[in-house]
């Protein structure tokens, strides 16, 4: 016999005999399905007040989930919080009214993940330990036995864990709730030891950082640029991190996703960024840059961009036209050797010729990557200084008409 939840050809489920625990039906016409999301709820009280432990089940809409652990923690209840959103389910335990643990479904809650933003791990000794992890193994043990963390370490980084989940959950807005109240039993977990009130506050603080931050980065699939500086700003290692996936084609989004450090870190570490003014964000993405075709249309694709940026910037901005060159006359270190003696000619077109011959010149074998390295980086700047000059509507028909040029060239 199957010991999982089947169905029959004719649509009835199946639910074994040995997953029913505690769940007895002395009258099976008496049971009674809700919907609680994706999932389902089976009850055998049919009417409501007859259940022996109450049920408190409704939508976020109407109670938050800061409310919720109030008014959970006011009645000091034993049980379970389980939330409901798209693509996720998180369950926070209580027992007494106070917060003991959590779990999630979610990849990004997992311990491996939150060790590792916490940097407790790095990505190798996250790969190392990846296959060792089977049913029954868990992955604290193995990391105690191959001497990566001390069982202290652990610990604190379960903690960590079970309050990242906790802090997320306040930023939940729709979905659904239900709390059934019942004794938790925490054993081979870590528990909670913050006081109930304590993670309110610091949840509702949380939200409305982010709150800001988001007033910042309205549009996640906005793109970030990096603006050239003159001085080397000190930047913690989160934002080192995030700095250097700012490429000119990644979003917000992505840069969030690719990090690892959580949203609200990373969005806070990105908002320093641009604070600072070493990055910011075009209105409108240009198409990722298709640089795996034939270098000569690659480097012909990149003329006729910066051709009509510079154009654009001679009819409306004539002023600021001295912006490109100056940048060519003194590129960032990195890129000096690549830009020597290339500049644009009366039309506006950059001398693609003199650049490659530069590269090739640094490194016959990585030319093509090097060519195309300082070439983006001058794109960024060129759109940056350009957007930051024109009046909206121009800034739009600019936006627009690199997107045709771009679009000419894909197909």
């Amino acid at each position: 016999m199957s010991n999982k939840v089947r169905t029959t050809p004719q649509g009835d489920l199946v639910v074994p005999s040995d997953l029913f625990g505690r769940f007895t039906i002395k009258d099976p016409e008496t049971l009674r399905v809700t919907n609680l999301s994706d999932d389902l709820l089976v009850s055998a009280q049919l009417n409501p007040g007859q259940r022996k432990l109450p049920l408190l089940y409704g939508d976020m809409r109407l109670l938050n989930v800061g409310e919720l652990m109030a008014l959970i923690s006011s009645m000091h209840k034993d049980g379970s919080l389980v939330l409901l959103v798209p693509h996720a389910q998180k369950t926070i335990y209580f027992s007494g009214g106070q917060i003991i643990y959590a779990s999630s479904n979610v990849e990004d809650d997992r311990l491996g993940e939150v060790l590792w933003r916490r940097g407790y791990l790095d990505l190798k000794q996250l790969s190392e330990v990846h296959d060792l992890v089977v049913p029954g193994k868990r992955l604290g043990s193995i990391l105690i036995e191959q001497g990566m963390l001390t069982p202290r370490q652990l610990y604190d980084g379960i903690k960590e864990q079970v309050l990242e989940i906790v802090y997320s959950t306040f930023h939940f807005v729709t979905g659904e709730f239900v709390f059934i109240e019942s004794k938790v039993t925490v054993k081979g977990t870590v528990r909670l030891d913050v006081d109930t009130r304590t993670v309110i506050i610091e949840g509702i603080h949380r939200l409305a950082e982010m709150t800001k931050l988001e007033e910042l980065f309205p549009d996640r699939d906005m793109v970030l640029i990096k603006r050239p500086v003159a001085m080397e700003a000190k930047l913690e290692e989160a934002e080192r991190k995030l700095h250097k996936l700012v490429n000119g084609r990644l979003t917000v989004a992505q840069i969030v996703e690719q990090g690892h450090l959580g949203e609200l870190d990373s969005l806070k570490a990105l908002a320093k960024l641009r604070r600072i003014g070493l990055i910011d964000v075009r209105a409108q993405a240009i198409e990722e840059q298709r640089e795996d075709g034939p270098l000569p249309d690659v480097l012909n694709e990149y003329k006729r961009l910066l051709r009509f940026i510079h154009q654009t910037l001679a009819v409306e901005a004539p002023k600021n036209i001295g912006t490109l060159e100056a940048y060519l006359g003194s590129p960032s270190p990195k890129h000096e050797k690549v830009f020597k003696n290339v500049g644009f000619d009366e039309d506006g077109k950059l001398d693609m010729d003199t650049l490659y011959r530069n590269a090739r010149a640094l490194d016959p074998e990585d030319a093509r990557e090097i060519a195309l390295g300082a070439l983006r980086a001058f794109f960024d700047y060129a759109q940056f200084q350009t957007m930051d000059v024109l009046d909206d509507d121009a800034c739009d028909r600019m936006m627009n008409k690199l997107h045709k040029i771009r679009s000419a060239m894909d197909d």
